[in-house]
């Protein structure tokens, strides 16, 4: 995309609007082209990396909502990776959302985000970090609640790396590739 539908929106001051989401599939070539340009895996890449380095996170799925608002056919053979900011990002209302929407947001399997003991209590990730509110401030150390998705906002955002993401199925990648194939080419 040429720019983040969200951050336009609420007219973000904090985070570039230039960067937006990625689309993969075949119902991305039904993209309006005013709303963005196909781009190669290279330069794909190289805008994950701008947008990390903004201190955007990528959240991957299948979200309907996308195939509605594009009108791209068929639905289920588009997959958004979007780069979120904690202030303007759609998925900052899960907190709100009923359980039986927010719950469809989830983390990926074999993924772990845990508090270490290099924490120092500074109260960082607390702060409006988490999407889905799901760190707080517990004895002086963070605590992770199951609320958590995984997105790693907090592991990036961590002045004293306290936070670790951690991959506890080593064929996690691997299997990760087989689902989303199913509705994209990511070879």
């Amino acid at each position: 995309m040429n720019w983040c539908i969200c951050r336009k929106s609420s007219k973000c001051k904090d985070f570039p609007v230039d960067l937006g989401c990625l689309f993969l599939g075949d119902a991305s070539k039904d993209i309006d082209p005013r709303l963005g340009r196909p781009v190669t895996k290279e330069k794909a890449k190289e805008h994950i990396r701008r947008c990390r380095a903004a201190g955007l996170v990528q959240m991957v799925g299948r979200n309907k909502l996308d195939a509605v608002w594009l009108d791209v056919n068929p639905g289920e053979r588009l997959l958004s990776i979007c780069n979120c900011c904690p202030c303007c990002c759609l998925w900052k209302m899960l907190p709100e959302l009923s359980s039986k929407i927010s719950s469809k947001v989830t983390r990926m399997p074999g993924l772990r985000v845990l508090v270490t003991e290099r924490c120092n209590g500074c109260g960082k990730c607390a702060e409006g970090v988490c999407f889905v509110e799901a760190i707080s401030m517990k004895g002086g150390m963070a605590v992770i609640s199951d609320e958590c998705r995984g997105c790693g906002r907090c592991v990036a955002l961590c002045p004293v790396k306290a936070i670790d993401l951690i991959i506890g199925d080593m064929e996690f990648v691997e299997k990760s590739i087989t689902r989303i194939s199913s509705a994209v080419d990511v070879a």
